[in-house]
């Protein structure tokens, strides 16, 4: 038997079959966003549509140095972030998709394709059915209906964690994955610029709750680690090639003013006279319960099942992997604390900035519920189908799409300016 419960057979089967319907399921996606000339009601979705759709047709070249288009809030030089985000979506529309949709079947793609990777990274430290099971549970948490059709970077930043994190274990048994943490922890970079920075530390998580969960192997903790580092170094000769190509192209530095930007947006605060009656320490606790919150919500029921888990885990309701489950929940754990502590650091607040820690703790939350849970475990069982994964997506995609059409309006709780 292989890893996942199937035989090697089986699961090549069971892989091609999963990709034809994730084929056909992207296929009539994207042609409904092209007929349809779909615009999200996010506004940072609209900004960098629109942004993809005036680079097509300039020279690649040029692609580091794109500028705000007219009528936004800002002019001249998009310095929100490196422009890496954007190259995919422009492509796609320099091959013919329509232009102003095209960041939003990049973005498809992405979500097809972290939930691929992320089943096999949970096979890691959870039973075959288990970890399948979270292409279509991962689906259905709130965080999923509030990002389901975007342009901007989260999905793509999950994608990028995910990949490295799934380079890190494979490389252990075979050291050629570690390009795919090369190519994760690059792409961090050139999509989301300073926060790239998260990067190692959640990869060092993870093979820290990996060796807590399995038998020392020396060796293929040496690959691993290897990975990391090839992956941490390729990441800043990455940011370094950025720096010279925008130079080259503009003659201008791209870091500095970006990083200027970005550490004054987030050190932020409230206004004078609010903060002369509240100390910093007192906003940085009430940041941390406005993540948490978020935290709670947007991975909700999962995040309450991790929670319970972790004030009571010494009875792991007789879960079959138990040790393998409880290292992915450790690491769950410990990135969602991550995150919480480097973002509530911060004064200015958004739910994106949490987005991978909601995945991490519905992901591990509803794995633990699948041990515990003879009828959710019944129902995962009875949906181990290849197919089911991209058929919720396109249901809940073609859902998503026809709310918009007809104007339902959209739910927010507790908004950013609380």
């Amino acid at each position: 038997m292989a890893a996942g419960g199937l035989t090697v057979g089986a699961r090549g089967a069971w892989g091609r079959r999963e990709a034809l319907a994730w084929l056909l399921a992207l296929a009539t996606g994207w042609a409904l966003l092209a007929a349809l000339d779909y615009r999200a009601r996010d506004p940072d979705s609209r900004l960098y549509s629109e942004i993809a759709a005036r680079m097509a047709p300039v020279p690649v070249g040029r692609w580091v140095a794109p500028d705000f288009p007219p009528g936004w809030y800002m002019s001249g030089p998009f310095r929100e972030h490196p422009a890496g985000l954007l190259f995919p979506a422009a492509a796609l529309a320099r091959l013919g998709f329509p232009a102003e949709e095209a960041a939003y079947a990049a973005n498809a793609l992405y979500q097809a394709l972290t939930l691929v990777l992320l089943q096999r990274l949970a096979a890691v430290v959870a039973d075959g059915v288990e970890a399948r099971a979270l292409g279509w549970l991962l689906q259905l948490i709130p965080i999923a209906f509030t990002f389901r059709i975007r342009a901007n970077q989260e999905q793509a930043v999950l994608l990028c964690l995910v990949a490295a994190l799934l380079g890190l274990e494979r490389a252990r048994r075979r050291p050629a994955w570690a390009a795919l943490t090369v190519a994760g922890l690059s792409g961090l970079v050139l999509v989301k610029g300073l926060f790239a920075l998260l990067g190692p530390p959640v990869c060092i998580l993870w093979l820290l709750a990996r060796r807590s969960g399995a038998p020392p192997d020396e060796r293929a903790d040496g690959h691993a680690w290897l990975a990391l580092g090839l992956g941490t170094a390729a990441g800043l000769a990455v940011a370094g090639g950025y720096e010279a190509w925008h130079r080259h192209v503009t003659g201008e530095a791209f870091w500095s003013p970006y990083l200027r930007r970005q550490l004054g947006v987030a050190a932020a605060t409230a206004p004078a006279a609010a903060l002369a009656t509240a100390s910093t320490l007192a906003r940085k606790a009430y940041n941390l319960v406005w993540y948490l919150g978020r935290v709670l919500w947007f991975a909700f029921p999962w995040s309450l099942v991790l929670l319970a888990a972790a004030i009571r885990w010494s009875s792991p309701g007789g879960c079959p992997a138990a040790s393998r489950a409880r290292s992915g929940a450790v690491f769950a754990l410990a990135t969602v604390v991550l995150y919480l502590l480097v973002f509530s650091g911060f004064d200015r607040r958004a739910d994106r900035y949490l987005f991978p820690a909601y995945y991490a703790a519905a992901a591990a939350g509803a794995v633990v519920a699948l041990c515990a849970s003879a009828w959710l475990g019944r129902l995962a069982l009875r949906l181990d189908r290849p197919w089911v994964p991209a058929a919720v997506w396109l249901v809940t995609f073609l859902l998503h799409v026809a709310g918009g059409r007809i104007g339902v309006p959209t739910v927010k709780v507790w908004t950013a300016d609380q």
